[in-house]
Parts: C-alpha cells; sequence; structure tokens
C-alpha cells in the first residue's frame, strides 16, 4: 500500500500538510449542533415582541400645516394703503412658533376642545382614553375655591348605577357626590352601549387647563417646511386620532384669534384718541361760531370795498399757510403730549396724523412692532424677565427719539411759520386803513376755519381705521387641516420584531462566547495546530464502550478503525526499527494514555506482531485493572531480583500474541527505581522476546518518568485529550517537542467528538466525512452500543463540563 493510497505523511510532512484555515463552511458545521438554541432563543425573542406589539398602546401621528403670510395683503400698492388696512409685516416663524406651543396658547386649546376633563377605560393588559364620546360625562356643579386636580376610579355596574373607587356605597347617574370639595354630578349617555368596552372600569381625570397644557406640551412639534418656506408643519402624537385632529385645529384657530386681537389693539388704542380730540374740537368751534355770530350782530358788519380786494386776497393766503402751518403744529404738540404721558407708556402709538417726517413715521412703526412682541411676550414671563426690561428700555429710547424728533418738526414749522407771519406782515401794512373790526371779524374767522379743517381730519382718520378694523385678517391661513395617519407610528413592528430577533440572536452567541472566554482546554484540532509545531499522528474518537479494550479481532467499530489508521501512521514513524519501541505519555492522569496504549498494543497484535504491554505507570497503575487481569510479579519485581523476566510476562486472554508485563507492588521510591541498572537488562530483554514493545508511563507533566524512560524509546506517543487538556500544556509539548527531550515525539486527539455531523479535529481518517455520509452513520462501521441515560444530577454536571469545561 503506498503513502498517496493510505493519505499519509512522513511526520516531518504532516504540520504543514495538516495546517489549513478553518473555512465558513466548516465554522458553520462546527457550531452546528448550537442551532436549536439559536432557533429557541430567537423564537422566544420573537414571541416576547409579539406581546409587547400586542399590549402595547398603539400612537398615531396627526399632521397639518399652515402658511404665515410674511408680506403685507397689499403687496405693491404702497406703505399707505398698507397701513390703511392694517396688513401684518415680516413675521419671525421662530418667535411664532415659540407662540404657537406657548403654555397660554395651549390651555386656550385644551378649553376650546373640553379637555379639562378626561376619561378612561380601564383593561385586563393596559387603559384606553375615550375621546370624544363616553359612557358618561362629569359635571361640575359648584367648584372648589381650591380648584384643585381630582381623579374617580368609577365601577359601572348597569345604566343607572356605580360605584366610585373601591366604595361599598352604590350611586345612581345623576346623584350629586362631593369630591374634593367639589360638587359634581355623573350623567349617563344612552347612546352609547357598555359593552363595546373592554371592561366596566373607568377613570375619570378633572384637572385645569394649565395642567393638561404640561402634559400635552411634548405632543406637540412644529417645523418649518424648509429655510426659504413660510409654511409651518404641525405634528401632534397620541394614542386616539380623533384627538389630535381636534388638537391641531383648534390650535390653528386660537393662533388665528390671536392675530386678529393683536391688530384690532392698534385699531382700537387710535380710535381712542381720536375721539378724545374730536370732542375738544367740537367745543372750541361751538365757542368760536357763537362768538363770530354775536360779533356781526352787535357790530353790524358789512362787505369790504373793492379797493382792498387784492391786498386782502394776498394777506388771506399768507394767513392760509400760516394756518396750514399751526395745524401741523398742533398735531405735533397732541402726538407729542401723548407719547410723553407716562400713563400711555405701553399704548400703542397712533400712526398717520398728517406729519410728514419719515424719520418720525419709521419710529412710530418700530415703536409699536416692539410693544405688541413685549405683550406677545407677557403672554408666557413675568414683567421681572430680562426680556421684558430689555423691550422697555428699547421703548423708553424710542419714545425719547420720537419726542426729540417732533421738537425738531415743531421747530421746523415754527421756522416756516414766521417767514409766513413776515410776509403775512407786509400785506396786513397795505391793508391798515381797513376798518379794524373787519380785520377782527376776519381773525376769528380764521381760527374757526383751523378747527374746522382739524376737525374735518380727524373725521375722516376715524373714517379710514373703521374701515381698517372691519377689514382686518389673521396673517395665517390653513394649507391642509389635520389628518390622521392610517398606521400607528408605535409601537413599530418591523423595528421591535428586528431589535428582539437581534436579541434573541446575540444571547445563545454571546454564551458562546462567554463559554469560549472561559473555556482553558483544547478544543479541536486547529488549536492543536496554532499552539505546536509537533506532529498529529492521528485521532482517536469518543468510546461509550465500558471496557477499555475496544480494538478486538472482529470489531467494526469506528474506533477501531481508527486505530488501525494510527496502526498504518505508526509505520512511518518506526519505519527503520525492527523492533519498535512506543512510549504512551501524556501531560496529567485522565486524558486516556493506558486507553491508546491499550489498543495501540491491541491492533498491532491483531496485525500479527507480537506485542507486549509494560506498564512503566508504577505511581498509579492501570493497565491491569483495564484488562481485567489479576496483578502478580512484575517490574518492581524484576528489578529487585525476585522475579525472572518469564515469571512477569503475561498473555492477554483472547489475543495470541498480545502481554502484559504489569508493574508490580508500588515502590515507595518510583523514581529512584526507574534509574537503576536492572532496568537496562528488562528493555533487553523484550527486545529479544517481542516484536514491538508498548511502554505505558507516568504523565510528563507531573512526574519525570516518562524523560527517563525516553531512552528506551523509538518513539513517543503523546496523548492530547480534547476538552480535557489545558491549553497552556500545549506549551510543553512545543518544548520536548523542540528541545528533544523525547525521542519522535508526535500527538494523537484522544476522545474527539462529533460536532455538527463531524469530529471537532475536522480531518484524519474517516472522522472528517462524518458530515457527508462515510462516518459512523455511513453503513460501514458497527454502531455503539447505546450508552444508558445518566442520572440527573450527572447530566448537569456533564452539562456544566461541556460548556465550561
Amino acid at each position: 500500500m503506498s503513502e498517496a493510497s493510505n493519505g499519509l505523511n512522513h511526520p516531518e510532512q504532516i504540520s504543514n500538510e495538516f495546517s489549513w484555515k478553518l473555512g465558513p463552511r466548516d465554522f458553520i458545521l462546527k457550531n452546528l449542533k448550537y442551532i436549536p438554541w439559536l432557533i429557541i432563543s430567537c423564537a422566544i425573542a420573537l414571541v416576547l415582541a409579539w406581546l409587547k406589539i400586542r399590549y402595547s398602546t398603539p400612537i398615531y401621528k396627526v399632521q397639518s400645516s399652515m402658511m404665515i403670510n410674511n408680506q403685507g395683503s397689499a403687496g405693491s400698492k404702497g406703505d399707505r394703503f398698507d397701513a390703511l388696512l392694517m396688513s401684518p409685516g415680516s413675521e419671525n416663524l421662530s418667535n411664532e412658533i415659540q407662540i404657537l406651543i406657548s403654555r397660554p396658547v395651549l390651555q386656550r386649546v385644551i378649553n376650546n376642545i373640553q379637555l379639562t376633563t378626561r376619561y378612561y377605560n380601564i383593561g385586563k393588559v393596559r387603559t384606553s382614553l375615550l375621546y370624544p364620546e363616553s359612557p358618561f360625562s362629569l359635571e361640575i356643579i359648584s367648584p372648589s375655591k381650591s380648584s384643585q386636580n381630582f381623579g374617580l376610579n368609577i365601577t359601572i355596574l348597569n345604566d343607572q348605577q356605580y360605584r366610585i373607587n373601591k366604595e361599598t356605597t352604590i350611586h345612581v347617574f345623576g346623584e350629586i357626590i362631593v369630591v374634593a370639595d367639589n360638587r359634581v354630578t355623573l350623567v349617563r349617555d344612552p347612546r352609547i352601549d357598555l359593552k363595546i368596552f373592554a371592561s366596566p372600569v373607568f377613570y375619570v381625570s378633572h384637572a385645569s387647563a394649565a395642567t393638561v397644557a404640561n402634559e400635552y406640551l411634548g405632543s406637540v412639534n412644529i417645523t418649518q417646511g424648509n429655510d426659504q418656506s413660510t409654511i409651518l408643519l404641525l405634528s401632534f402624537q397620541t394614542e386616539n386620532p380623533e384627538l389630535g385632529k381636534n388638537f391641531l385645529n383648534a390650535l390653528m384657530g386660537v393662533y388665528d384669534s390671536l392675530n386678529i386681537e393683536d391688530k384690532n389693539r392698534i385699531s382700537i388704542n387710535s380710535l381712542k384718541f381720536i375721539n378724545t380730540n374730536l370732542d375738544t374740537l367740537e367745543s372750541q368751534l361751538n365757542i368760536l361760531e357763537g362768538r363770530v355770530q354775536n360779533f356781526k350782530v352787535s357790530h353790524e358788519m358789512f362787505d369790504v370795498e373793492g379797493q382792498s380786494k387784492i391786498y386782502l386776497g394776498n394777506a388771506e393766503q399768507g394767513q392760509t399757510n400760516i394756518d396750514l402751518m399751526d395745524v401741523k403744529i398742533t398735531v405735533a404738540n397732541l402726538l407729542q403730549e401723548y407719547i410723553n404721558d407716562p400713563k400711555k407708556s405701553h399704548e400703542l402709538v397712533p400712526i398717520n396724523m398728517g406729519i410728514e417726517e419719515p424719520a418720525l413715521a419709521n419710529r412710530i412703526s418700530e415703536y409699536n412692532r416692539l410693544q405688541l412682541e413685549r405683550d406677545n411676550n407677557l403672554k408666557t414671563t413675568t414683567q421681572n424677565n430680562p426680556m421684558i426690561q430689555a423691550y422697555d428700555a428699547t421703548l423708553e429710547k424710542i419714545r425719547r427719539d420720537m419726542s426729540e424728533a417732533l421738537n425738531n418738526v415743531k421747530n421746523g414749522y415754527a421756522i416756516a411759520r414766521n417767514k409766513m407771519l413776515q410776509q403775512k406782515g407786509d400785506m396786513e401794512g397795505k391793508l391798515r386803513a381797513m376798518p379794524g373790526k373787519t380785520l377782527q371779524l376776519g381773525n376769528v374767522a380764521r381760527r374757526q376755519k383751523i378747527l374746522e379743517e382739524l376737525y374735518s381730519f380727524l373725521l375722516q382718520k376715524k373714517l379710514e381705521i373703521s374701515i381698517s378694523s372691519a377689514s382686518t385678517i389673521s396673517n395665517s391661513t390653513v394649507v391642509e387641516p389635520a389628518l390622521e395617519s392610517s398606521n400607528a407610528i408605535s409601537p413599530n413592528k418591523n423595528k421591535i420584531y428586528s431589535s428582539y430577533l437581534m436579541f434573541g440572536l446575540l444571547i445563545p452567541v454571546g454564551l458562546i462566547a462567554f463559554r469560549e472566554l472561559l473555556r482553558d482546554k483544547v478544543n479541536n484540532r486547529i488549536e492543536v495546530e496554532r499552539r505546536t509545531k509537533t506532529p498529529i499522528l492521528g485521532e482517536i474518537g469518543h468510546s461509550d464502550d465500558d471496557s477499555s479494550l475496544v480494538v478486538l479481532r472482529n470489531s467494526r467499530r469506528f474506533v477501531a478503525e481508527q486505530f488501525r489508521i494510527l496502526r498504518s501512521n505508526l509505520k512511518y514513524m518506526t519505519v527503520k526499527k525492527d523492533n519498535p519501541s512506543i512510549l504512551v505519555t501524556s501531560s496529567f492522569s485522565g486524558e486516556g494514555k493506558s486507553f491508546i496504549s491499550i489498543n495501540m498494543a491491541s491492533v498491532l497484535a491483531l496485525s500479527g506482531k507480537k506485542t507486549v504491554i509494560i506498564e512503566f505507570d508504577i505511581r498509579k497503575p492501570k493497565i491491569m485493572e483495564s484488562l481485567n487481569m489479576k496483578r502478580k510479579m512484575g517490574i518492581t519485581n524484576y528489578i529487585i531480583g525476585r522475579a525472572q523476566f518469564k515469571d512477569i510476562v503475561m498473555q492477554v486472554p483472547g489475543f495470541d500474541s498480545l502481554y502484559v508485563i504489569p508493574c508490580g507492588p508500588i515502590p515507595p521510591n518510583p523514581a529512584e527505581l526507574l534509574l537503576d541498572p536492572k532496568l537496562d537488562d528488562l528493555m533487553r530483554e523484550a527486545r529479544e522476546n517481542f516484536d514491538v514493545i508498548v511502554m505505558d508511563t507516568a504523565p510528563v507533566g507531573l512526574v519525570s518518568d516518562s524523560i527517563s524512560l525516553g531512552k528506551y524509546a523509538d518513539c513517543t506517543l503523546f496523548v492530547v485529550r480534547m476538552n480535557h487538556t489545558y491549553r497552556k500544556i500545549l506549551r510543553l509539548v512545543e518544548d520536548l517537542y523542540q528541545e528533544k527531550k523525547l525521542p519522535g515525539l508526535s500527538l494523537i486527539l484522544n476522545d474527539v467528538k462529533l460536532e455538527g455531523g463531524y469530529y471537532s479535529g475536522y480531518y484524519g481518517g474517516y472522522g472528517y466525512y462524518g458530515g457527508y455520509g462515510y462516518g459512523i452513520e455511513s453503513g460501514y462501521f458497527e454502531k455503539p452500543a447505546k450508552k444508558k441515560r445518566a442520572l440527573p444530577h450527572k447530566q448537569v454536571i456533564r452539562w456544566w463540563g461541556k460548556w465550561f469545561g
């Protein structure tokens, strides 16, 4: 049989031949046994996700939009027309958003939609808000003076009776009861059937508008459509879509009414100013009219002579100009008195009073704008707020600027009037010849004309302001009324299912990773190859047989076939040796060293070679016990000279070519005993009488017996048991291999268990093909006997060792 046909390589080539990486397919197959745990964990996670979705209160999102008109309604018709219709100027959208979500505005919304009293139906799992209708309503007959909030648990017994909280007293709908010093009554709505509710238990909550506004403050969200847009997007999250629609529609309605109220305040203040001055002028005109009439009657006044008509006309024209200037000065004085009046420090200043001074008009517009902003901010704060104080300081400065501007205007008017007086004086000098009485009458008439013109001017302004007040409109437009979303935004089914499924996967994966973190023992062949360059001679699978001897003549067990493959590989380790001596050792007890020694010797004996097992583990011998043979004289008897070689050799029952040399009585100094020269004679006679010698020695990790016996061996088999041998032991193996302290050192991986349909070594003999129909279940091997079920406590210990051993 050639090397290629056996799939074997020389020991020097073994490490390089098998140093392949673990591919994705092999990794999946290795962890295939954990798939049931993954499936169970994912199933539990999905069930928990379904329960969360099933019993979570759905939250809906209601949306609407409104446009804020930043430009005046008149557009390009001119500033005078904009002022006449009281059109809104440019609005700051950030300020408008803050006004919309301010507590005073929300309180008005709460009162408008009657949300101070709320009704809930208490179910077995969750509580639902009832809106806009409920099976009964709470009516407050006389509220308490403290106006404190209160709530009631109502259990409806039938259409006429109910019980409050846990009281045993039964009340009747319509009966007056006292709750928190409030006299209230519950009124049953017969239109609503009680059967539609999850339970007959309800909860009634009555709170002030301020309290309810604070609760819903976080549910309202207002954003700007984009940087260039003046459209505001309003949204409201609630479990009751009808409540959300009513809330947003009421919010936009309240905002409209606030805008109209602010504009009407300007009109009211202007009309108040005009009406006050009209009354004064009317009284003065009545007095002048009486004086003129009396003067004419008492002095019998006639027409002026024709010669003086030209001079009189020029004088009258000059006086007309003076009169017009006097009107302007009078208006300026009235306006200055109004501005300087401390009582009107927070009143709006009338506009368009006939004073043609751009700087003054701009200051009046700025003053009125700041006054409105101050009033709007006072809705959400107090006068002690630094922002309000800043407004007051700015307004005071503008008032001083307006008063100073009026002084400058009056000074200009005075200079112009003086010039007109000078011109008029020239004309009067030419009219001195006219009768003095005629001149006096003219002066009274001119005074009367001034008052009539001023009276007419104020009447015109009153009409204009009345028209603008009647045509006042809001600066906002509802683009889209409130609409509810068809699907609930919470709970998010896809997000919940995906997150719970992720946790369902992470938990078992985390446990597996935690297990790997705690594991400090060798788990698979690749791990061995990564930690040591020592060649691996073969792998031996897990055996559940009660007997340690599994390699029998007619045995077709899977483990027996692995030993036969190991025998084939061993030929290349002892190819130049006629009577090879094989040393079997391990790191510590329990790794299957004696099991390997017995079955290795058995498979060699079945090939026709006369084989002997020498029980060199004098400290803790197991060979004779494992073969169910009685102890007799052995190595210790031979070394002390109390037995001959033929006296200590024992044949294994059932084998023609298998023998055992037991250790004999356990001595007190086993290490010194194995250094005795007599041991050389023992090994010489063994080589002369047997074809193969298998030496079962003590663990090299505990004592130095194996190192001492290494001089008699041709090759060394170091047993590494999966999930039993510590990883740090591989450092010892690597040192032994590099320093050549043991001859022909190679590894045997013992107790390689089937994982994911194939052995954890991934290859080596038939073990690699376990997942492809060529392993234990392929039909080529005998099935192992079924192992008896372990007791529960032993199963727990075994499970713990499997995971964390």
